[in-house]
């Protein structure tokens, strides 16, 4: 027979896990509400990298990476975390879209001492078949534009829970169309981070993105846009920039029957004008980014996530490699508010 305090025990346990499955249920349904109302945000140059993220597991999550000490690319996401690092991990992803889109990652990370970390990562998105046309709207062949980040982020730990960090990032573009049409180069953006654990289930991070040190911190750049015959023999440049964008995220982690759940939120702000700050609401646009990891397998993750109207879902595998770790990660994305799927999403982390 149960007595009094084995009964209260079930039930608070019981109490813990519907409160744990209620509130991941409410965490995504709450960030969909909140961001099927807003406008489309970036697009072009701007938008490749900040709109579709990097890593299979963050994508997975709704592209949450910016709290997490697991995320990979850290260079990209949030240089800060990588102190927290206790292990080098490798990790590679691709993923292929619908509208012939296509994208990569390849990262590398590890502490070079107890408080410093260092990261890499090199982000690919671009289009695998795209008609072009000329302006006599002639067909000229298919286009193969191709979009690179490259990135090197640098954190210090200035605490046992604290930390602050940076990453430098190139970022070029070739739209295949010949004459340079298109084709941008932009070197020394930087991003700024910071990183809090508040307790060990409770994490937080601020990163300001797409900075450049000139007197309004913008990363502004020039794009070819006529050469050759039709420009007269010179070449004509258009400006435009990479918005900067700040980010708030927290990350959590609670109990589900026992087995750790993640829940990943993050809040974005876009300044769509090119000035140092800019304090007009028509100039700023906001997203929302929320996810969900549960493990209820030491060896098995199960994921999803919403992505101001994208919404995805993956898992992950661990197999024990020895001492060391292989991770296999896959996402499923449905795009639009689910007018496309896109099934191919896949990636392996490594330690070393």
């Amino acid at each position: 027979m149960m007595g009094p305090a084995c009964a209260g025990a079930r039930r608070t346990g019981a109490r813990r896990r519907a409160g744990a499955l209620l509130a991941a249920v409410v965490w995504l349904a709450a960030a969909g509400s909140a961001g099927a109302t807003e406008k489309e945000i970036l697009g072009g140059h701007e938008g490749w990298l900040d709109r579709m993220g990097a890593g299979i597991r963050e994508l997975g999550m709704g592209n949450t990476g910016s709290a997490s000490e697991e995320a990979m690319p850290s260079a990209y996401w949030n240089p800060a975390v990588l102190p927290f690092n206790r292990e080098t991990v490798a990790g590679v992803g691709a993923d292929m879209r619908s509208l012939s889109r296509n994208g990569g990652y390849a990262g590398l990370q590890g502490r070079l001492a107890a408080n410093l970390g260092v990261g890499v990562a090199l982000l690919n998105r671009g289009d695998f078949h795209v008609q072009a046309y000329d302006r006599d709207e002639t067909d000229i062949g298919v286009a193969r534009p191709q979009f690179l980040g490259s990135y090197l982020g640098l954190g210090v730990r200035t605490s046992r829970n604290n930390s602050f960090g940076t990453a430098v990032q190139w970022y070029s573009s070739n739209l295949d169309l010949g004459g340079s049409i298109g084709d941008v180069n932009v070197i020394g953006i930087f991003n700024l981070a910071w990183y809090r654990r508040w307790t060990p289930d409770h994490k937080s991070a601020v990163v300001a993105r797409n900075l450049v040190l000139n007197s309004r911190l913008s990363a502004d750049f020039d794009q070819t846009t006529l050469s050759g015959e039709d420009a007269l023999g010179f070449d004509r440049t258009a400006g435009d920039f990479m918005p900067k964008t700040l980010v708030a995220a927290v990350f959590y982690t609670t109990r589900l029957r026992g087995k750790p759940v993640d829940l990943a939120l993050e809040v974005l702000d876009y300044q769509l004008k090119d000035e140092l700050y800019v304090a007009d609401a028509n100039f700023h646009a906001q997203g929302v980014r929320a996810g969900v990891d549960y493990r209820p397998l030491e060896q098995i993750a199960i994921r999803a996530g919403f992505d101001q109207g994208n919404y995805s879902a993956g898992f992950g595998y661990t197999l024990p490699w020895g001492k060391r770790k292989l991770i296999f990660d896959y996402a499923l994305l449905a795009e639009g508010n689910l007018l496309t799927f896109n099934f191919m999403a896949v990636g392996l982390r490594f330690t070393l």
